[in-house]
Formats: structure tokens, C-alpha cells, sequence
């Protein structure tokens, strides 16, 4: 049999609304158990903070050395993770991190472009790997961009173990709306995922320009008209000419200066119906029909897309919670999932999930420079 692996696995979206850590036990295969999973809020000083080094990224062509401002940005990124990483274990009676085998950190991204061959995950795995004494596995895109591939979505073979233990049989599309969406097609051994555009990201700087708090429910946008004149208008940039798969960034997306005449509703109802749209025809174009469109992330909870999605795709489109999933630590799962691929030398990206031309393991593997960790030491 296998050795089984209890890993723990950190993401920290675009949103940069905080950390998700969740426990999970896979053999890198499939998956024994879900332990726990925790959300710990960043303070409204360091999301600041982010955001700013996420704007100067954006302005940073890549030549010469790496700004100092990265520099130190990454060391708080990792602080801000030691931290959530003690607070989580604390709250879930854990006493000792060596019950941990591994550590899956995928860092904080400040700038992902794909097609000029760019990509920037602020986190050092030494950094945690030194502090907590544990294997850390981190940087999993940049291989993979560099051969040729666009660097994400690295979920979809997650997604697929998913599948496999809910015993869904046909074609089964997992739908990831976070700051930007992407699918992954399962349909047997066969696995297709790509970017598919716009998620919360344009709907939650609109919301905040106009000094507002998220949609989370979907009421704003309920309450709104969208207009879809504008929506096709956006559906003719670039990223959605290209072939799939293919890889965006949030801010790929900057559209709400579109809006400045529309009111909170309408421009909410717009954005929502971006989403969708721009969802469903990606889904369109991959040339496999669904069964069945299982939502995770942030959006699911968007009455407003998970109703304009059901129309345009025909048919069920439910919450992961649907089928006994914890959508919202299902991205730290899987790169506690993937970190133990890594390990054991598989793949984590492939020519049908991000276009690289050869399966890719991707990923670095920082191991202790002690036996003592500054947690659960002997």
C-alpha cells in the first residue's frame, strides 16, 4: 500500500483577503480524509500593504534584479503565514507540528503573465520549512511557465480525485470562481482545464470604488439590469480569442471604468453577468458537454451568477457543498495535494490543463536546515 501523507496546505488568493489552511491524507493519489480547514483574515494593514506591492509588480518588466520592495514584501508574506499557520493549529488543538509530513505553501501571487512568459509568487519555503521544522513544498508555477505552459489553473488534477472519490460518473465540470475563473472537464482519465475569465475580482473592486462591501449573496446584483451590449463588448479582448487552455490575471479584467454611469445594481448585474458568460462559452468551446457544473470558490454564493450560469449552460449547476465538499478550503487542499505530488516526483500540470508541452512536476522542496522546528521541537 502506499504511504499516506498528513499534509498542510496554505493559499492566498488575489483577493488578498487572507489565509486558507487546510489538513487533508493523500497518498498523492487519491484522498483518505479531509482533517480540518480554517480561513484567518489578513488586517485590513496588510491587505493594504499587498495591494501595494501587487501595483508595483504590474509596472515591473522583469530586467535586472528583483526590487527591494519584493524582497521585503515576500519576508511578510511569510510572516503573515507563520502566523496563520500557529493560529489555525492552536484553534484546532494541535499541538504538535510534527504531526504535519508536509507543508504545501503556495505564497501570495503578485503578477501572472503567462503569455510573456512572467510569473511572481512572493514566498520563501525555507523561511517555513526552518521555523517549523517540516518539509515545505512552494514556487509550483514557475517550471511550469518556463516550459512553455501558462503556469495555472494547478488545481484541476485535485479536482480530478475529487471527482473520482464522489464516484460521479459522465462528464463533470468543477467551476473555481475566486478573483479569476477557472474550469476543469473530467470525463473519465481525461482531464481539460483552463482560466475562463472574470470572477469576483472585477465585481469586488466595482463594489469598493463605490465605498461598498461584497455581494456576497448576490442581493446588490439581483437588484440590478445588466447590460449585456456592454458585456459582449468585453467578451471581444483579447484573452478570449485565444485558444484554451490559457491563464489570466485578475486585473486582466479591469473593466469597471465601463460603469461609471451605472448604478450599484446595474453595474453589479453587469459584472455578475461577465462572470458567467464569459464561463459558460469557455465551457462551450472545450467540447465537452456537462453533466453537471460544481461551483467552488467565493462566487458560489452569488445568487445572481449561479443563476445567470445555470441559464447559459443547461444544465444542474451546484455549490461544491452539494456533493460534501469544503469549497472554500478546497484550494489549500490541493496544494497540500499537489505538494505531496511533488514529492513523490508526479506530475501536478499537463498539455490539456495549463499547455505546457510535456507533464510538468513543478514545484521546489525546502527541507529543515535543523531537526528543530520553533514549534513542536524536541
Amino acid at each position: 500500500m502506499s504511504k499516506v501523507y498528513r499534509v498542510l496546505g496554505l493559499m492566498s488568493g488575489t483577493s488578498l483577503d487572507g489565509v486558507d489552511a487546510a489538513i487533508i491524507e493523500t497518498d498523492g493519489e487519491r484522498i483518505f480524509d479531509w482533517d480540518v480547514s480554517r480561513s484567518i483574515d489578513f488586517h485590513s494593514l496588510d491587505r493594504k500593504e499587498l495591494q501595494t506591492v501587487t501595483d508595483r509588480a504590474r509596472d515591473w518588466n522583469f530586467v535586472g534584479p528583483e526590487p527591494n520592495v519584493f524582497i521585503r514584501a515576500e519576508r511578510h508574506v511569510d510572516d503573515l503565514h507563520m502566523r496563520a499557520i500557529d493560529s489555525f493549529l492552536t484553534d484546532e488543538g494541535i499541538e504538535e507540528i510534527h504531526d504535519i509530513s508536509l507543508i504545501g505553501y503556495h505564497g501570495q501571487t503578485v503578477l501572472h503573465d503567462a503569455e510573456k512568459g512572467r510569473t511572481l509568487q512572493l514566498g520563501d519555503g525555507q523561511s517555513l520549512a526552518d521555523h517549523f521544522g517540516v518539509p515545505c513544498v512552494y514556487d509550483f508555477r514557475t517550471e511550469d511557465v518556463a516550459a512553455g505552459g501558462q503556469g495555472a489553473p494547478l488545481a484541476p488534477i485535485y479536482h480530478k480525485a475529487l471527482v473520482a472519490q464522489a464516484g460521479l460518473a459522465g462528464v463533470t465540470a468543477v467551476l473555481n470562481l475566486g478573483g479569476v475563473g477557472n474550469v476543469t472537464i473530467i470525463a473519465g482519465n481525461e482531464i481539460l482545464a483552463t482560466d475562463t475569465g472574470p470572477a469576483n475580482g472585477p465585481l469586488d473592486s466595482f463594489l469598493e470604488q463605490r465605498g461598498l462591501g461584497l455581494d456576497i449573496g448576490g442581493s446588490m446584483s439581483e437588484a440590478g439590469v445588466a447590460d449585456f451590449e456592454t458585456v459582449d463588448r468585453w467578451l471581444k479582448a483579447d484573452f478570449f480569442q485565444r485558444d484554451w487552455p490559457k491563464s489570466a490575471d485578475r486585473y486582466d479584467f479591469d473593466v469597471i471604468d465601463d460603469l461609471t454611469q451605472a448604478s450599484v445594481a446595474d453595474g453589479a448585474a453587469t459584472l455578475c453577468a461577465f462572470t458567467a458568460l464569459s464561463a459558460a462559452r469557455t465551457i462551450g468551446q472545450m467540447g465537452r458537454r456537462p453533466d453537471r457544473v460544481i461551483v467552488c470558490g467565493g462566487g458560489r454564493r452569488n445568487r445572481t451568477i449561479m443563476t445567470m450560469l445555470a441559464l447559459e449552460l443547461g444544465c444542474p449547476v451546484q455549490p461544491a457543498e452539494a456533493f460534501g465538499w469544503d469549497s472554500d478550503a478546497i484550494e489549500a487542499q490541493a496544494f497540500a495535494f499537489l505538494a505531496v505530488r511533488v514529492l513523490l516526483g508526479l506530475p501536478n500540470s499537463f498539455p490539456t490543463t495549463t499547455g505546457v508541452p510535456v507533464p510538468t512536476v513543478g514545484g521546489q522542496i525546502a527541507y529543515p536546515s535543523s531537526s528543530r522546528g520553533s514549534r513542536g521541537g524536541e
